[in-house]
């Protein structure tokens, strides 16, 4: 027999073993997926380090052509204009971010590649732009076009130590955003340049317009990642990464910054969480399977060795407390159930205690299974009239029975129907009856039935057998 105590046992354990089970897998796939995700920002961040190396690249290389342009110029008389722009139009810009080019002479005139002189003393001052020598703006408003936005690349040009004027490639952003061109992740990336200092946005191929890297302030981030984390890092050149959700299609971003090298812009390289895991998209699903298959089988295996050990419980208790013989409860739990009912108080209450006669001889004669066999017929009998919950074989040759119902006459009734039932298959029974209004537990009333059974049995032997003990 299982104990109780053991049972328990057995279902803790391996619910524990379950949850251990459970634990790794749900660690293992979650750690799987952490480090899927590392890998897609460590191939963002390899690929984000590479464009802004084109970037500050094709910058350079920008002014590399303008330094040799005014090199060209310089060498010619700066007042012929014919001759400069048969220079400034000899250089060919298409490989570089460069729209047009502007040259600014001391006396404030800009001329353009078109031939075409504008006064613009008021917005340019000489002196001052010939002391920064040569350097790359930040975004400015367009002189001639307030609603376009540029950055120039300035090379001063000299003559003998001396700036006598100062070559402007202007850089055309919003063309730029348009025509620059991703190959990465499927031509599904998207590239921010960013102003450090300010937050304005140089180049944008993700939005129609430039804005400001505020905009992305109030956008819900995902767990590990702040907007302010970033706002503290790229003002200062550092790299990093952002997980943030799109407003417009709801789609999981995740993007990486890192300085360009020119003055203090970072380079933002996004790409929607899909198309970076799409290398690694089998692997999840696989790991995500994986999970789905291991949880339903350790579900199914914890679900049927509850199961099997509940009903190994139950069996158990089952056995414990039934007779072998006759299915009825055994002593055990007619013991049981009077321990319990002792701090209770029962009304109208009814007991009858049954002894089998000649068993003992029934044994002796015909042996022991003829003797099971009287008492599955007295089991059978006392079952059919009675139908209580409470019917106990207690010993040997001993019953036990709480009749549901409480009228004595109706149970006196009935086992005479038992008695008479016996009498047709050769069997006899003494009883004895036993009914109280009210008591304080069982055994008195148990007492009482007993010994009527007793005064009964005593008859029967008396006039059938007067050599025999009423026990016997």
């Amino acid at each position: 027999m299982v104990s109780k105590k053991r049972v328990g046992m057995m279902m803790a354990v391996t619910l524990l073993i379950g949850v251990l089970l459970f634990c790794s897998v749900f660690f293992l796939v979650r750690r799987a997926n952490r480090e899927i995700t590392q890998r897609s920002f460590d191939e963002l961040t390899t690929a984000t380090h590479q464009i802004a190396k084109d970037l500050a690249d094709t910058a350079n290389a920008d002014q590399t052509i303008l330094s040799a342009m005014a090199e060209l110029i310089a060498g010619q008389d700066e007042r012929d204009n014919d001759a400069v722009l048969r220079i400034m139009k000899s250089f060919s810009l298409s490989e570089t971010f460069v729209s047009t080019v502007a040259l600014l002479r001391p006396d404030g005139t800009l001329l353009l590649t078109d031939g075409a002189r504008y006064d613009v003393s008021g917005a340019f001052d000489f002196e001052t732009e010939a002391a920064r020598g040569a350097y790359i703006s930040d975004r400015e408003t367009s002189y001639f076009a307030p609603e376009k936005l540029v950055v120039r690349n300035v090379v001063p040009v000299k003559r003998d130590g001396e700036t006598i004027a100062i070559l402007y490639g202007v850089v055309l952003l919003q063309e730029l955003s348009r025509n620059y061109q991703i190959d990465l992740y499927n031509g599904n990336a998207f590239l921010l340049l960013v102003d450090g200092n300010n937050g304005d946005i140089l180049l944008d191929t993700w939005h129609d317009s430039l804005g400001n890297l505020s905009e992305l302030r109030g956008r819900k981030m995902l767990k590990g990642y702040t907007y302010e984390e970033a706002m503290k890092k790229i003002p200062n050149g550092i790299g990093g990464d952002m997980c943030t959700v799109s407003r417009s299609t709801g789609l999981t971003l995740y993007l990486h910054y890192e300085p360009v090298g020119i003055n203090n812009w970072s380079v933002v390289l996004g790409v929607s969480e899909a198309e970076a895991l799409a290398g690694t998209r089998g692997v999840v699903q696989t790991l995500s399977m994986m999970a789905i298959i291991v949880t339903a089988l350790l579900l199914s295996y914890l679900g049927f060795m509850v199961w099997y050990l509940a009903s190994a419980r139950r069996s158990a208790f089952r056995m414990s407390v039934t007779d072998q013989v006759t299915g009825l409860f055994n002593r055990s739990a007619f013991e049981k159930y009077l321990n319990e009912s002792e701090p209770h108080t029962f009304s109208h209450t009814v007991c009858v205690y049954i002894d089998v006669n000649g068993l003992h001889e029934l044994n002796n004669k015909h042996g022991h299974e003829a003797g099971d066999q009287m008492l599955r017929a007295v089991a059978a009998s006392l079952d059919e009239q009675f139908r209580s919950k409470r019917l106990y074989r207690i010993g040997g040759d001993e019953f036990v029975v709480f009749p549901e119902s409480a009228d004595p006459t109706v149970c006196e009734a009935r086992m005479q129907v038992v008695c008479a039932s016996l009498a047709a298959q050769g069997y006899s029974i003494s009883y004895g009856l036993a009914a109280q209004e009210t008591t304080e537990g069982l055994r008195d009333l148990v007492r009482e039935a007993d010994e009527k059974m007793l005064e009964q049995k005593r008859t029967y032997y008396t006039s059938i057998h007067s050599h025999r003990d009423p026990r016997a």
